[in-house]
C-alpha cells in the first residue's frame, strides 16, 4: 500500500510535529518490513520485532506463532532501558487467558491497561512488569497463525485510533509477507524436489501446453535434443518423427481428461531404442509426458523368449517356483513328465509343487529347498503323473537372483530317472527278498503297504492285511530239525502264493510268520474268501522227511480304513487278531471286526455304549453317502445318507454294531435327528451347485410312531429351502408291519406331504400283497441277503420272483448289496431299475459323493 493511503496520526495531546514523526516511523517500518521479504533469505524474526518496536515505541515487542490454543514465542525485542523481560512468555497456553484467546480467534486488535484486564491477563502482565498491552492477530485467509504483542512499562503510552490503524496495516503487511514467503519457499522446495527426483532417474519428463508445445523439459535422452533446447518447440520441431507422431496421436484423448500410454521405437546409433511412457492432463489444459527408455528390458524379454523357445526343445523340464513353492512357469517337458497334453500345461500353474510329490518324499524336497541359500541342490523324488502313476525324477534347484519384475525365486531342472532307478533297484533287490522262501521281506512289504494305502486313500478303496502263523512249528523243528522246518516254510510259501490274486503280496515276516497284503479291494467279501483259501492251501498234505503231515495256520485279518488309519496301525491290528485266532484253537481265521464285537460283549460293551451316547449327544458322528444308480445308464439318481462313527479308542465302528446299540440305549431317534441335521444342509448345498439327485433317508420305528414327525420333517426341509419331493423316506419292512394300522396312517401322511416312500430290507419281513399295496410306497429295496445268493440257481430264481412281484405292484425296484459287475449285469438283464452296493461305491464323504454325482458311474454297468 503506498504511504499516501495510510491514515495520518492525529494525537490531540501531542504537537503536530510529534504526530508526523510517529507516522513517519510507521512508514519507515513498512519499508523495512518489505525489505525483509524482498530476497530469498528467510526474514529474521528478531529484526522484525525490532522494526515494530521502533515504530510503536513499545518497551517490549513479541512475535508469537500460534497453533490452536498454544502460542510459542518466535522473537522478542526489548528497548535498551526497559526493565521488561520476555522470559516468562516463551510458551503461552491461551486456554489460561480467555480474553487473549477470544480476540485472537475473532481476529480483533486488543488495547488494555493492566487494571482493565481480567485477573489471568493481569497476572501475566504483572509477571513481566508491564502496565499496558496491545495485541494484534496475524491472519492467513482469516485464520490466525500468529500474534503480535506490544507491552509498555508505563500506562501512559495510549495509542490513538489512527495509530492503531497504522499498526494494524503494518501487522497485516507483516502477516502477508510471512505467508507469501512460506508459500514461495514451499514452491521452490517442491520444484527442487521434482528436479532432483527426475534427475535421479533415467526418465524423460516434458510439460506440454494445451496446444502441444513443450513448456518445460526436465530431462532428455541421447537421441533427443538437450532438455533446455526442447523448451518452446512444438512436438514436430523438438522430437524425432516416430515419437512426435506417437505423442500427437494421444493429444485429443489427454485434452479430454484421459491418461494415455505411449510406446515408440526409434533408430539409434547402436541399434533400436524402445521408449514407453504415459501422458496425463494437469492444470488448465496442460499435460505432462513421462517417457522411459525400456530398451534393456525389451532386449532382455526378446532374449528370454529365445531362451524359452530353446527350453521347449529340451528333454529336461525347466520350472520356476514362487517363494512359497508354487509353479509359476514350466517348459513343455514338464507336460511330458506329468503325462499331460501340452494344451493342459497351464492347468498346473499356480499349484504347489508338493501337490505332485509322493508323501514319503515331501520332507526330502522340503529339505532340499531349505538348503538353497548355500547353493544349488540336487534331489530325487517320486512325482505323480496325471494318471496317478508314479515316476522317479531328479531335480536340480537353484535360487534366482532378485528382480523387481520377477515372481519366481527358485528354478528347477528335472529329468525322468525312472529307468535308472529301476536298474538301481534291481541291483539292490537282493536286500528286499527272503533268502529261504524268495518272498518279499519286511522292507519290501512296508513299501508295498504304503503304496496300497496311498492308492486306497486316493481311490476310496480298501486294503486288507492278514498275519499268518504256522501252527506248532516249534514242535516240527524240534522233532525233524531245522532243515525239514525250512522245507515246510518254503512249501507253505509256494502253496499260499498260488491262491493269491495277481495284485496281492505275500511276504515273510520272520520265523514262522507270513503276511498277506490285499490292496485295491472293492468287494469286502473277497477277504473272507481269501482267508478260506489260505486255510485250505495250508492244510494240503506235505511230506516231511518221508512222513505225510497236514500243517495248519492261524490267520488274523484287519482292513484299512475300517480298522486302522495307517500302515503301522493296520499291521498291529492284524497281528493282534492273529494271536486271537491262535488262542481260539488254531487252524482258524479271525477278523478284527470280530474281535471288536467280542470285546463289546464283554467289559468293553458298557464303555463303548457310553462313548456312543457321548458321540451322539455332541454330534461327533459323520454322515456318509452311498450312490443309488440307474441300472441301465449308471446315472446316480439318489444318495442314501448313512451314519458313520469313528471312536477315539477303537477307530471306525461298524454300523452293524453301533446302530443296534443306539436302539438298545434309546438313542436311535437322536441318531436319526443327527443325520438329518447334517444331510439337509448338504442337500441344499448340492441344489445350489446345480445337482438334482434325491436324498434317501432312513427313519426309525419310533420316528414313524411319532404323531408330529411328519410336520417336523417338513419344517426342517423348509428351513433349508428344500421340498418333500427332494427326499425319499426309507422304512424297513419290519418297521412298517409293526402296529400296521397305525403305521399305515403315518405312511399316508408322508405320501400326502409329497414324500416318496421306499420299503427297505424287503424280504426280511412277512408283508402280504395287500399290505404292500396299501402302504402306497413307490420303491422296493431288495435286501442284501438275496443279492449274496445270486451265484446259486435258487438265489437267481428268488430274485427273479421278487422283481416280478414288485413289477406287479407298479413299484420301482432297488437292489442293495451289488458287489461285482457280474451281479450288476445279471440284475440289469432282469429289468431292475436301480442298483446300490460296493461295486459302485462304498459310503463316502460328501465331497466324494458330489464328484460321483457329477461324473456318473456309467463304467460300472
Amino acid at each position: 500500500m503506498p504511504h499516501s493511503e495510510w491514515p495520518s496520526v492525529a494525537e490531540p495531546s501531542a504537537p503536530a510535529s510529534g504526530a508526523f514523526v510517529r507516522q513517519q516511523a510507521y512508514f519507515d517500518a513498512f519499508d523495512r518490513v518489505v525489505a525483509q521479504f524482498s530476497g530469498f533469505e528467510a526474514p529474521d524474526p528478531a529484526v522484525l520485532a525490532e522494526v515494530l518496536a521502533d515504530a510503536s515505541h513499545a518497551d517490549l515487542v513479541c512475535l508469537f506463532r500460534c497453533e490452536e490454543l498454544s502460542a510459542k514465542l518466535d522473537a522478542a525485542w526489548v528497548m535498551p532501558e526497559s526493565r521488561l523481560s520476555a522470559t516468562n512468555l516463551r510458551h503461552l497456553s491461551l486456554a489460561d487467558y480467555p480474553l487473549l484467546a477470544d480476540t485472537l480467534a475473532v481476529g480483533m486488535l486488543l488495547q488494555r491497561s493492566l487494571l482493565e484486564l481480567p485477573l489471568a491477563e493481569q497476572m501475566l502482565l504483572a509477571g513481566i512488569g508491564a502496565r499496558r498491552i496491545v495485541t494484534l492477530p496475524l491472519l492467513d485467509r482469516g485464520e490466525p497463525f500468529g500474534l503480535l504483542a506490544f507491552f509498555d512499562e508505563h500506562d501512559g503510552n495510549v495509542r490513538s485510533a489512527d495509530e492503531l490503524r497504522l499498526l494494524t496495516m503494518l501487522g497485516r503487511q507483516l502477516a502477508q509477507g510471512l505467508v507469501r514467503f512460506e508459500v514461495d519457499a514451499a514452491l521452490r522446495s517442491e520444484r527442487d524436489r521434482l528436479a532432483a527426483l527426475v534427475g535421479a532417474t533415467d526418465d524423460m519428463v516434458f510439460e506440454l501446453s494445451a496446444q502441444g508445445r513443450i513448456v518445460r523439459a526436465w530431462s532428455s535422452h541421447p537421441v533427443l535434443l538437450h532438455a533446455a533446447a526442447l523448451e518452446g518447440r512444438s512436438l514436430a520441431q523438438a522430437l524425432p518423427p516416430p515419437l512426435a507422431g506417437a505423442l500427437a496421436a494421444k493429444l485429443p484423448a489427454v485434452q479430454a481428461g484421459e491418461t494415455a500410454t505411449v510406446e515408440c521405437r526409434l533408430e539409434g546409433s547402436h541399434g533400436l531404442i524402445w521408449l514407453e511412457g504415459s501422458m496425463r492432463p494437469v492444470g488448465q489444459g496442460g499435460m505432462v509426458v513421462l517417457l522411459r527408455d525400456v530398451s534393456a528390458s525389451k532386449r532382455s524379454a526378446l532374449q528370454q523368449q529365445a531362451l524359452g523357445d530353446t527350453l521347449q526343445l529340451l528333454d529336461e523340464a525347466v520350472i520356476d517356483l514362487s517363494a512359497d513353492g508354487r509353479l509359476v512357469r514350466a517348459s513343455a517337458a514338464w507336460a511330458r513328465l506329468r503325462g499331460l497334453a501340452l494344451r493342459d500345461l497351464d492347468g498346473d500353474l499356480g499349484s504347489a509343487l508338493m501337490h505332485w510329490v509322493h508323501d514319503h518324499d515331501m520332507s526330502l524336497v522340503q529339505t532340499a529347498l531349505a538348503r538353497l541359500p548355500s547353493g544349488s541342490v540336487t534331489q530325487r523324488f517320486r512325482l505323480y503323473q496325471e494318471s496317478g502313476e508314479l515316476i522317479w525324477v531328479e531335480v536340480r534347484f537353484l535360487l534366482l537372483p532378485p528382480a523387481a519384475d520377477r515372481t519366481a525365486t527358485i528354478r528347477g531342472v528335472l529329468r525322468d530317472v525312472t529307468e535308472v532307478r529301476l536298474n538301481e533297484q534291481h541291483i539292490s533287490q537282493m536286500a528286499l527278498f527272503d533268502d529261504l522262501t524268495r518272498l518279499p521281506n519286511r522292507l519290501m512289504l512296508d513299501h508295498a503297504l504304503a503304496q496300497a494305502i496311498e492308492r486306497a486313500r486316493r481311490e476310496h478303496s480298501k486294503v486288507a492285511l492278514g498275519f499268518i502263523d504256522l501252527d506248532h512249528f516249534k514242535q516240527i523243528n524240534d522233532a525233524f530239525g531245522h532243515r525239514v522246518g525250512d522245507q515246510l516254510l518254503s512249501s507253505l510259501a509256494s502253496r499260499l502264493s498260488a491262491v493269491l490274486r495277481e495284485q496281492d503280496v505275500l511276504a515273510r515276516w520272520g520265523g514262522d510268520e507270513f503276511v498277506v497284503l490285499m490292496p485295491d479291494l472293492r468287494d469286502p467279501s473277497q477277504i473272507r474268501t481269501m482267508a478260506e483259501r489260505l486255510l485250505e492251501a495250508a492244510r494240503e498234505a506235505v511230506l516231511l522227511d518221508g512222513l505225510e503231515a497236514h500243517p495248519s495256520v492261524s490267520v488274523g485279518f484287519a482292513v484299512f480304513p475300517d480298522n486302522a488309519e495307517s500302515g503301522e496301525e493296520l499291521l498291529s491290528a492284524a497281528d493282534h487278531t492273529m494271536y486271537h485266532a491262535k488262542h481260539a484253537g488254531r487252524n482258524n481265521v479271525c477278523f478284527y471286526s470280530d474281535i471288536l464285537h467280542l470285546k463289546a460283549l464283554g467289559r468293553e460293551h458298557v464303555a463303548l455304549q457310553s462313548r456312543l451316547s457321548a458321540a451322539i449327544r455332541h454330534a461327533r458322528l459323520s454322515v456318509f453317502y452311498q450312490p443309488v444308480v440307474s441300472a441301465q445308464h449308471g446315472e446316480i439318481i439318489a444318495v442314501e445318507a448313512l451314519a458313520r462313527w469313528h471312536d477315539d479308542t477303537n477307530g471306525w465302528i461298524s454300523p452293524e454294531l453301533f446302530v443296534p446299540m443306539a436302539e438298545k440305549v434309546g438313542l436311535i431317534q437322536e441318531l436319526s435327528e443327527l443325520v438329518m441335521q447334517q444331510a439337509f444342509p448338504q442337500l441344499r448345498a448340492w441344489r445350489d451347485a446345480g445337482l438334482t439327485q434325491k436324498l434317501m433317508l432312513n427313519i426309525s420305528r419310533s420316528q414313524l410312531f411319532s404323531p408330529v414327525f411328519v410336520s417336523l420333517l417338513v419344517e426342517r426341509l423348509m428351513a433349508n429351502r428344500l421340498r418333500p419331493s427332494d427326499v425319499i423316506i426309507e422304512i424297513t419292512e419290519s418297521a412298517a408291519l409293526n402296529d400296521y394300522a397305525r403305521q399305515l396312517k403315518h405312511l399316508r401322511q408322508l405320501n400326502s406331504a409329497g414324500f416318496q416312500i421306499a420299503i427297505d430290507d424287503f424280504g426280511t419281513g412277512y408283508s402280504s400283497l395287500a399290505q404292500l399295496h396299501e402302504m402306497q410306497a413307490q420303491l422296493l429295496k431288495v435286501d442284501v441277503s438275496f443279492t449274496k445268493r445270486l451265484h446259486t440257481e435258487a438265489g437267481r430264481r428268488v430274485m427273479q420272483a421278487i422283481v416280478q412281484f414288485g413289477r406287479g405292484l407298479g413299484l420301482d425296484i432297488v437292489v442293495e448289496g451289488v458287489e461285482n459287475l457280474e451281479a450288476a449285469r445279471y440284475l440289469q438283464g432282469l429289468g431292475v431299475d436301480y442298483l446300490q452296493g460296493f461295486h459302485f461305491s462304498a459310503p463316502v464323504p460328501a465331497g466324494v459323493a458330489e464328484l460321483w454325482m457329477r461324473l456318473g458311474l456309467a463304467n460300472k454297468v
